[in-house]
């Protein structure tokens, strides 16, 4: 089984980027709804991933409820003979109006304008009908503290997306280059390693990895970000 230190208290926490969805090929944001399931791609990206982890244990598994993130988790799960649990708060940011809407530049510069603002500490700038950044790291860090509460020393896998894992790097692993996060290619399957720990409530990361693509051969790899490169705020 593969461990983070005992001896220090320390969690592993593997994130996995979703394999590619039918609505990442679609170019469209997708929050809640439309909730489409893995391309045929996507699933290789998953089948891949599985493989490349089918060598280590978890502790935990556990997903987004969006398909294109449970789909994902079954697969890497299932030669791990576990089942993933599904966890509301690992779902993607609310973007609210920008649901269904395309990727398009116009699109993507409302999108980077508030992620900006959330970076720059403007933490109640909202999505227009969608969530700010103190509701989402609220959840997000309640997910979190209920895998991780009273664990030692175990090693955990989250499958889920690029907006949240990147939206909410700076508050778990404080110190985090933000500039370098912004302009960081993050492709689907990517793996990310953290080492964390929950001590009294609160929470403190280490990033070791970020978005890690070496285990997909060329067949697999869609090189299409999550999130197109961040502009700085005009």
């Amino acid at each position: 089984m593969v461990k983070a230190d005992p001896g220090a208290g320390l969690n592993l926490l593997y994130y996995i980027r979703h394999g590619e969805g039918v609505d990442n090929v679609a170019r469209r944001f997708s929050y809640k709804n439309p909730d489409n399931p893995l391309t045929e791609r996507g699933r290789l990206q998953a089948l891949q991933t599985a493989q490349h982890l089918a060598a280590r244990s978890f502790d935990g598994i556990y997903c987004s409820p969006m398909k294109r993130a449970l789909e994902t988790a079954q697969i890497i799960a299932s030669p791990l003979k576990a089942d993933p649990i599904v966890m509301e708060e690992f779902r993607e940011v609310n973007v609210g109006d920008l649901e269904g809407m395309p990727f398009n530049d116009e699109n993507w510069s409302i999108y980077h304008h508030l992620v900006n603002e959330w970076s720059s500490g403007n933490t109640r700038a909202s999505f227009p009908g969608g969530e700010d950044y103190e509701t989402l790291w609220k959840r997000m860090h309640r997910g979190l503290l209920q895998i991780l509460t009273d664990r030692k020393g175990q090693v955990l896998l989250l499958v889920g997306h690029a907006g949240i894992f990147s939206a909410t790097l700076k508050d778990l692993c404080p110190g985090t280059d933000l500039n370098w996060l912004k302009s960081a290619e993050y492709y689907n399957c990517a793996i990310t390693k953290l080492e964390i720990e929950s001590r009294n409530g609160d929470l403190q990361g280490r990033l070791i990895d970020w978005a890690n693509y070496d285990h997909l051969d060329e067949q697999a790899l869609s090189r299409v970000p999550g999130i197109p490169p961040m502009n700085d705020p005009a």
